[in-house]
């Protein structure tokens, strides 16, 4: 584990920085599921803390189901469940993550106004050149960066919507439900596996090249009109997709696929 991050003069307590340090080293699996984790006696002569602010981190991780303790033998890593999404149900980022007992945060990372190339305009059924927004953010869930995410809109019908998301650093379909009166009702998504480029590995704290997942999601209100277009990269091991199969005939429902989709994109963080 990297010790050097605690930090004596912060104002955030030590037993909440040494949590975070153990949940990071989880997380980047550098502590295994069934891992024995270091001892509270190594932890406190590592970090120059008290036992007791060792104890104290070690029994909050414990407790939020990170760790468990096996009587003579020690702490260790449990068996953590994947961040399961839902492919049948459209939700934003801070409802899926909090409805799975989890923290999530969103860190901006730019606004901008780029051109429609070909497959964008398809997309967002508008001309080629016609002005997009275009909103990066990087998803974290308990502090943990897992995605990151571009988000395309029509500049014409949402003119003040990057203003509004820098402003106020809400959540994007809160936006376009209260300040828009839309409301995202069904998506088209596209899951593939990628790999991370030197800014999305800087992001997400991954070497350049390492494989991520790739998605790609059109989002609709009531009717056809599409409302974003995003692009993402997501961290593998910690997210698993859900969806359920059925041997039933399902409603058949055309779906455009342009062949230059992947292509076109501008695939860039900034």
């Amino acid at each position: 584990m990297d010790y050097s991050s605690l930090d004596k003069h912060s104002s955030e307590q030590l037993f909440l920085q040494i949590r975070r340090m153990v949940l990071r080293a989880i997380r980047v699996q550098e502590l295994l599921p069934r891992q024995r984790v270091p001892s509270v006696n190594e932890l406190s002569k590592n970090l120059g803390v008290s036992r007791m602010t060792v104890r104290l981190a070690l029994q909050a991780l414990i407790e939020e189901g990170w760790l468990f303790t096996v009587p003579g033998k020690g702490t260790f890593v449990a068996e953590r469940p994947h961040i399961e999404q839902n492919l049948q149900t459209l939700k934003g980022w801070t409802e899926e993550i909090r409805s799975q007992g989890m923290h999530p945060t969103t860190r901006l990372i730019s606004v901008d106004t780029l051109a429609a190339d070909r497959t964008m305009a398809r997309y967002l059924k508008i001309e080629v050149g016609e002005s997009v927004t275009r909103i990066v953010r990087v998803r974290y869930a308990d502090d943990f960066p897992l995605s990151v995410e571009k988000a395309h809109l029509v500049l014409a019908r949402f003119p003040d919507i990057g203003q509004i998301i820098q402003r106020t650093q809400t959540s994007l379909y809160s936006v376009l439900r209260n300040t828009y009166g839309l409301n995202p009702t069904r998506a088209v998504q596209f899951i593939e596996a990628g790999e991370a480029d030197q800014a999305v590995a800087g992001l997400l704290e991954l070497m350049p090249g390492s494989p991520v997942l790739i998605s790609e999601r059109i989002t609709y209100a009531a009717g056809e009109d599409p409302l974003e277009y995003v692009y993402g990269m997501t961290r593998p091991g910690f997210v698993r997709y859900k969806t359920e199969l059925s041997a039933a005939s399902p409603t058949v429902r055309q779906i455009i696929v342009p062949l230059d989709s992947p292509a076109d994109i501008d695939r860039t963080v900034n």
